[in-house]
C-alpha cells in the first residue's frame, strides 16, 4: 500500500475506511471494515465494491454516487449494504476523492459507520407513533421489522408470548426470537421475502419454533404482510403459539397409530381364525342334523325341539361369523373376486329355490319373473349369489302378507348395457329418514330395530361393498307400510 494511502487508512476514524480506484475496485480495507462487513482484507482487495457489499438493486445508485464523488461532491448519506453473511445493514457513508502526486492514480476514500441500530430506533419511533394504538389490542402477537430485519414494533401480546420487555428487543434482529439452529437459514428466507414480498396467510408458510426469553422453545405459525411507509418497506408478522394444537395432533396421530395397529391385529386374527371358527360350528351343525334325521335312533319330542334350537342357533352364529369375516376381508382389501361371465337367470333361480320353503312357511308368494333365456352378466358368481340371497332373504323376513317378486332384465346406463336384478316386496317398507342409513354396517332401521329382528346389520353393507367391487351399484325405493324395491345393477357381458 502506498505510504500516503496507508496513512489515510490509519486515521482513527470511528468506522470502516475503504479505498477504491475510480472504477470501484477495492485497493485498501481497514480492520474496522473487516469487522463491519465480515470480509478479510485479502478477500476484499481487487474486488468491485459494488459486487462485494452493495445490494444488486442499489448498484446503479452506488455507481452514480462514485461519479459524484469524483466530480467533487462529498455528501454524507445513509445507505443499505450487505455483510458477508448476507445480513443487510444500514451505514452512514461519506465518499471523497483523494488526489496526490504521491499516488499512482486518484483514490475514492469511503468512510462508513454502522447505523443499523440507530435506524431501527428511528424506524421504531415512526412505526409506534403510527401503528401502536391499533396493534396493541390485537389478539395475536404482532412484530414489525424494518428492511434489515430489525424489530421496530413489539406489541403486548408479543411481550407476553416471548417474555421480553420492549427495550430488550427493539433494534434487535428478528432472529433473536428463534432457536440458534434456525437463525442462519431464516436470514436467507427473510432476505428473499423482503426482496419479493407478498401477503402470506397464517399457516401458509414454513413451520417455525419460537424461543422465549427463558430459553423455552415452542411451535408457532405466522402470517406476513409487507407495509410500505416513509421509513421504507417494513414487514409485519402475526405470530401464534400452536403448542396446544401440536399436542392435540400428536395425540391424534398416536391414537390413529394405535387404531391402525389394532385393525391390523384384528385382520390377522380373523384371517388366521376363520378356519378355527367355522370348523367346530360346521361339526356341531352337521352332527345336530344327523341327530334330527334320527339316524342314531329315535328322539323324544323334547330332544327333537332342543336339537332344533341348537341347529338354528349354530346356523345363526355361523352366518354372523361369515359376515364378519367377509367384512374384514373387504375392509382390509384382501377380498378376492373372480369376475367372469355368469348366467344371471340361473343364479336368480337358485336364490328363489333356496328361499321358497321359508316364504311358503310364512304364507307368502315367492314369484320369479325372469326371462327363460340365459342373460350373461360380468360378476363373481359366489358374490352375486350372496347379494341376491341377502336382498331376497330380507324381503321375505320383513314381509308379513302378500309376497316377494324376483326379476331380471337389461337397461342402458350412459350408453353401456347393464343387467338389472330387482327384488320387490309388499312388506313393512322403510321410511325416507331411515333409507340413508340402510347400507351402514351393524345398522338396523325402523321396525327391524324396534322389534329386534334377527340379523347382524351387515347384510346390506356387505352386499353394497361386493356390488361396488364388481363395478355395480344397489338402489332402494321404499314407502313405509307399503313395501320396498331393491335394484342391483351390474355390467352386462358384451
Amino acid at each position: 500500500m502506498d505510504t500516503m494511502l496507508g496513512a489515510l487508512m490509519a486515521e482513527q476514524a470511528p468506522g470502516a475506511l475503504i479505498a477504491t480506484d475510480v472504477d470501484g475496485h477495492v485497493v485498501a480495507w481497514n480492520a474496522a471494515a473487516e469487522s463491519t462487513f465480515g470480509f478479510r482484507t485479502d478477500e476484499a482487495i481487487g474486488r468491485l465494491l459494488g459486487e462485494l457489499i452493495v445490494p444488486p438493486e442499489q448498484r446503479d445508485d452506488e455507481a452514480r454516487s462514485r461519479a459524484e464523488a469524483i466530480a467533487g461532491s462529498s455528501e454524507r448519506y445513509e445507505v443499505l449494504r450487505l455483510r458477508k453473511d448476507g445480513l443487510p445493514i444500514y451505514v452512514n457513508c461519506n465518499t471523497r476523492v483523494v488526489r496526490s502526486v504521491d499516488l499512482p492514480h486518484d483514490v475514492l476514500l469511503s468512510h462508513m459507520v454502522d447505523a443499523t441500530r440507530y435506524r431501527a430506533r428511528r424506524d421504531a419511533e415512526l412505526v409506534q407513533a403510527r401503528f401502536r394504538g391499533v396493534l396493541e389490542s390485537a389478539p395475536d402477537a404482532i412484530v414489525i421489522v424494518n428492511g434489515t430485519g430489525r424489530i421496530v414494533l413489539f406489541n403486548t401480546q408479543a411481550r407476553t408470548l416471548f417474555g421480553y420487555e420492549l427495550g430488550e428487543v427493539i433494534g434487535e434482529p428478528i432472529e433473536k426470537l428463534l432457536p440458534e439452529r434456525l437463525r442462519g437459514s431464516h436470514v436467507g428466507h427473510r432476505s428473499g421475502y423482503i426482496g419479493a414480498p407478498r401477503m402470506r396467510a397464517m399457516g401458509e408458510g414454513r413451520e417455525l419454533n419460537g424461543l422465549r426469553a427463558n430459553g423455552e422453545e415452542f411451535p408457532v405459525e405466522i402470517s406476513l404482510s409487507p407495509i410500505d411507509t416513509e421509513a421504507g418497506r417494513l414487514v409485519m408478522s402475526a405470530i401464534r403459539d400452536i403448542s396446544e394444537r401440536k399436542r392435540f395432533e400428536r395425540t391424534l396421530h398416536e391414537k390413529n397409530v394405535e387404531l391402525e395397529r389394532a385393525s391390523r391385529a384384528k385382520d390377522r386374527f380373523l384371517a388366521t381364525m376363520s378356519h378355527e371358527l367355522r370348523t367346530p360350528l360346521n361339526a356341531i351343525i352337521g352332527f345336530t342334523g344327523l341327530m334330527l334325521m334320527k339316524l342314531p335312533g329315535p328322539l323324544t319330542p323334547d330332544q327333537e325341539r332342543q336339537l332344533g334350537l341348537v341347529q338354528t342357533s349354530g346356523r345363526h352364529l355361523l352366518s354372523l361369523i361369515n359376515d364378519l369375516l367377509d367384512l374384514a376381508k373387504i375392509e382390509s382389501g384382501n377380498v378376492e373376486l373372480h369376475v367372469e361371465t355368469a348366467d344371471g337367470t340361473v343364479v336368480l333361480e337358485e336364490v328363489a329355490q333356496t328361499l321358497r320353503p321359508t316364504a311358503l312357511a310364512k304364507g307368502l308368494k315367492l314369484e320369479l319373473a325372469a326371462a327363460r333365456q340365459p342373460l350373461a352378466v360380468r360378476a363373481d358368481r359366489r358374490a352375486l349369489h350372496q347379494i341376491l340371497l341377502n336382498l331376497a332373504n330380507n324381503a321375505v323376513k320383513f314381509t308379513v302378507a302378500g309376497g316377494v317378486t324376483l326379476s331380471i332384465g337389461t337397461v342402458e346406463n350412459g350408453g353401456a348395457p347393464w343387467v338389472e336384478f330387482v327384488v320387490t316386496d309388499t312388506g313393512i317398507g322403510i321410511s325416507a329418514e331411515d333409507q340413508p342409513r340402510l347400507f351402514q354396517a351393524f345398522t338396523q332401521v325402523g321396525q327391524a330395530q324396534s322389534q329386534k329382528v334377527d340379523g347382524t346389520g351387515l347384510g346390506l353393507h356387505l352386499s353394497l361393498k361386493l356390488a361396488e367391487l364388481m363395478g355395480g351399484r344397489i338402489d332402494v325405493a321404499s314407502t313405509l307400510g307399503e313395501g320396498s324395491r331393491f335394484t342391483l345393477r351390474l355390467p352386462r357381458e358384451a
